[in-house]
């Protein structure tokens, strides 16, 4: 289940939501001018609740386990405008699902984040963005993209993670590169591992209702226990795993009306991924998603898809079948959110997401329906 879509997107997704609305490039700090009362901080508050039913709680493809949940969210933010060249933004959030179907073999699905990012602008369309962030997890998740073939699981951890970046901006276009290192700590039987590495970036802005832009990220990770493989998958003692998973993504965002009503955001990608090994973990993704949002007076729309297609060259289905595994996901979502008065809001989520794949652990589907109402203040 993705709880995220029971508060409005997961808790990293949230955090990336986060960024996207702090990021004041039509803005200079050094000219700014705040209307005479207008607040230099601002903040918000909102609390969620709601229920709902998932047809699939352990992403399954052999014990299909049903429950309806009850589930509860709060997010917090405080904002500091861009003032004498310096910017503030800090925020938390959390959501907790509680299934309330006891015989099944999961009781409840988790997440929550706290992030603050600090942004000083140096002049001449230079800024220096720095950015903490934590998050906590404990939700199912599909594992077998880099632990080879296995069921999903319940994934329980914490994450800590610092990025320092700058950016130029330079009449239409802009230009960002950022170093970031994280360290994950996860339960068994997953592994704990450090991740570092480089993210450039290159876009450009046609009018004010399109942008269009080129990501290159790569990402060292490096286990703490786990081992190299032979070209069959079995471990090799005294090693140590490492992978080098490196994406390249084009983004086009365009509002297609002058209203700004309608919303479109396309992302192509591809990530080719090697371990220091034999390469039995090595895998390339190409990957599609699409995101409408509409938005009115009262009523917001959004509808999201994504469809990714994973090779695995070295790892064979099994021992009697040489075919090299592969896996294709599909994850459909739509929310439609109603504004009541000035504090209150309802929302209803309709979530599908669906592995096809030519190895039988690999292949499931999940429905999950959440509606739920949305206090703000």
């Amino acid at each position: 289940m993705n709880l995220g879509l029971s508060q409005g997107k997961s808790a990293v997704v949230a955090l990336l939501l986060f960024a996207s609305i702090t990021d004041l490039r039509a803005c200079a700090a050094e000219t700014l001018e705040l209307p005479e009362g207008f607040p230099l901080w601002q903040e918000s508050v909102q609390l969620e609740a709601g229920f709902g039913y998932n047809d699939n709680v352990a992403l399954s493809s052999v014990d299909r386990q049903r429950s309806p949940f009850a589930m509860a969210g709060v997010e917090a933010m405080l904002f500091r405008l861009p003032w004498n060249d310096w910017q503030l933004s800090l925020m938390a959030v959390g959501s907790d699902a509680e299934y309330l179907d006891r015989s099944i073999s999961i009781d409840r699905e988790q997440n929550a984040a706290v992030s603050g990012e600090f942004t000083y602008f140096i002049g001449r369309g230079w800024r220096s963005v720095s950015t903490l962030q934590y998050v906590f997890i404990n939700e199912v998740m599909d594992v077998s993209t880099t632990y080879g073939a296995s069921y999903p699981q319940q994934v329980f951890g914490h994450s800590l993670a610092f990025k320092q970046g700058a950016r130029k901006d330079l009449g239409p276009w802009w230009a960002e590169f950022e170093v970031s290192g994280s360290r994950d700590w996860f339960r068994e039987p997953l592994d704990d591992f450090w991740q570092a590495g480089p993210r450039l970036a290159l876009g450009r802005s046609f009018g004010d209702r399109c942008e269009v832009s080129l990501t290159y990220q790569a990402s060292s990770l490096m286990y703490d226990s786990r081992e190299e493989t032979d070209q069959t998958g079995t471990p090799l003692p005294g090693t140590h795993l490492r992978y080098l998973p490196q994406a390249l993504e084009l983004a086009w965002q365009q509002s297609l009306d002058a209203r700004r009503r309608w919303r479109n955001l396309l992302r192509l990608s591809f990530e080719s991924s090697e371990d220091n090994g034999s390469g039995y973990y090595d895998y390339d993704q190409y990957r599609v998603a699409e995101q409408v949002r509409y938005r009115a007076e009262s009523w917001e729309l959004n509808l999201q898809a994504a469809l990714a297609y994973y090779d695995f060259p070295n790892q064979p289905v099994s021992l009697t079948d040489p075919r090299a595994r592969h896996r294709t996901s599909l994850r459909v979502a739509l929310r439609a959110e109603k504004t009541l008065s000035k504090h209150w809001r309802a929302y209803a989520v309709y979530d599908y997401e669906r592995s096809f794949s030519n190895l039988r652990v690999d292949r499931y589907d999940a429905n999950t329906f959440s509606g739920g109402v949305i206090f703000a203040f």
